[in-house]
């Protein structure tokens, strides 16, 4: 008897797993706490620099998704790689010339966000809203100014989407935005770009917006569907 409620739990628990993978793009947004210049200008004048727009900076995520389910709720993990693009644009006035510099940033986090979820079932759609967290940890960069960057952080966000039911297969599609992303510039690092360059780095706040699709697969098909339709 021990042995069967045993089993019929394991199976339960089993029947409400899925496992899967995904990817999708990013546009990572980008806010300057603290502006930071390596030269100082004796007239008072100050320099502009600033950082590329939100739909420029195209980044993208691969990930392994994990998901378990009771009734409406959802508990999702995602662990992956995750990569940001975006530029900063600093322009120097001197006497006789103005120069511009245009530095990349590629920024690679291995991250591993946790979901909650709640979904409502409508047949083959059930769309959800929820909120999460994530650890993530900057990956080493041949690029000597990415180096600067602190290399742990928590951040939180929101996410909504929705599942698409195809028996065996559930598609899920989401999108998310994600706040206090792995930000702030190392300050005993700020003016060790590792290039000679004329910039320093500014204390920052990497924000994300996520578009994702990911492919899941059950122990079961989801829906007892049927197979002949009627139209009478």
């Amino acid at each position: 008897m021990l042995t069967g409620t045993i089993r019929a739990q394991g199976s339960g628990f089993l029947n409400q797993l899925r496992i899967g993978f995904g990817g999708g793009i990013n546009f990572a947004q980008i806010l300057d706490l603290d502006s930071y210049n390596i030269y100082e200008d004796l007239n008072g004048a100050t320099y502009e620099n600033g950082y590329s727009d939100m739909f420029q900076n195209l980044g993208s995520q691969y990930f392994v998704q994990i998901e378990w389910f009771y009734k409406s709720l959802v508990v999702v993990l995602k662990p992956g790689t995750y990569s940001y693009h975006f530029s900063k644009h600093n322009e120097i006035v001197f006497t006789n010339e103005t120069v511009e510099e245009e530095i990349p940033y590629l920024l690679r986090y291995f991250s591993v966000p946790l979901e909650a979820r709640y979904n409502l079932d409508m047949e083959r759609f059930r769309p959800y809203v929820g909120g999460s967290v994530a650890y993530s940890h900057l990956l080493r960069s041949l690029d000597a100014s990415n180096q600067t960057f602190i290399r742990t952080k928590f951040t939180a966000g929101a996410v909504a989407g929705t599942y698409i039911d195809l028996r065996y297969i559930i598609l899920d599609l989401n999108a998310g935005y994600h706040f206090g992303l792995h930000n702030i510039t190392s300050k005993a690092n700020r003016y060790e770009t590792g290039s000679g360059e004329t910039y320093a780095q500014d204390d920052i706040l990497l924000n994300g917006l996520q578009i994702n699709l990911s492919i899941l697969f059950s122990l079961q098909k989801q829906k007892r569907y049927s197979n002949v339709e009627c139209f009478y």
